[in-house]
């Protein structure tokens, strides 16, 4: 009985984090549209990074990084939260939605990789 109830906690998390993320239109009482900030893309034309292997924990990740630390976040927000984006190490708007609805993190200010462990 206890795993039963397990397993639907856990699905029941899963689907709002997945509608969490997927809904960020307006809703029917016209609070405003979430929108990605502006931002400053290091990522642009380069293969996604998909080894998140010796990232550097001193370093801060932010909107518009890439690189390995990010795929790191990628995968914390995945394996802890159930965030279910993709990993390729390019931090977007939809890592940078991931980030302030589970973690309440600000990833326009920098995010300290440790502060996921």
């Amino acid at each position: 009985m206890k795993n039963v109830v397990t397993i639907v906690l856990v699905l029941t998390l899963v689907s709002v984090v997945f509608l969490v993320i997927k809904n960020r239109k307006k809703t029917k009482g016209g609070s405003e549209e979430v929108v990605c900030p502006d931002f400053k893309s290091k990522y642009e034309d380069k293969d996604a990074v998909t080894n998140s292997e010796n990232p550097d924990m001193e370093k801060q990740v932010s909107l518009g990084d890439y690189g390995n630390e990010v795929s790191y976040l990628q995968e914390r927000l995945n394996s802890q939260y159930g965030a279910g984006i993709i990993v390729d190490g390019k931090f977007g708007c939809e890592t940078h939605f991931a980030v302030a609805a589970l973690t309440g993190l600000d990833s326009e200010s920098g995010i300290d990789l440790n502060d996921l462990k």
